[in-house]
């Protein structure tokens, strides 16, 4: 049994302690990630009344993505790109060394269309090869988080509150 709980996993070498800063699109991925659940808990946080006691800070992120979703805060396309992002989230983060590839990064964006990001050139999503050419790994991790929040900040707004940056 414990024979394969390695498979395709890392084992920590000295490597990863050298290169522990050096990995700019796994902390902006990261990074990208908090900052949309910090913009998804200011969303909910629209529809909680007084006599609820839900801290949406205390829910996992799918828990806290069905919330709004029920609430009439995002739709399901939305909803499957921010459950999709998480995944990869978790994957990144729970697999020592597991690479952000083009590939990961270019279909989280093809999701993220789908899921209504307003991206201001297509070719992102679209292209391929100039995607990879224009944006690479970090451009599209940059584009795909930049656009999502701004796009959820202006649900925020749409449903009375105000986007804001604390």
């Amino acid at each position: 049994m414990t024979d394969n709980i390695w498979e395709d996993r890392e084992t920590p070498n000295f490597e990863h302690i050298l290169e522990l800063f050096n990995n700019t699109e796994l902390g902006a991925y990261l990074t990208g990630h908090l900052l949309l659940e910090s913009v998804l808990v200011q969303l909910i946080e629209l529809k909680l009344d007084d006599s609820e006691k839900i801290n949406p800070f205390n829910m996992s992120f799918p828990n806290k993505v069905k919330l709004a979703l029920n609430r009439g805060l995002i739709w399901q396309s939305m909803a499957d790109f921010l459950i999709e992002m998480n995944r990869i989230r978790n994957r990144l983060a729970h697999r020592l060394g597991e690479p952000i590839t083009f590939d990961l990064v270019f279909g989280l964006a093809k999701v993220a269309h789908l899921g209504g990001v307003d991206f201001s050139d297509d070719t992102i999503h679209s292209d391929y090869q100039l995607s990879q050419q224009w944006y690479g790994i970090q451009g599209i991790i940059q584009e795909i988080f930049q656009n999502a929040a701004q796009d959820l900040s202006f649900i925020i707004e749409e449903h009375g509150g105000e986007f804001q940056f604390a």
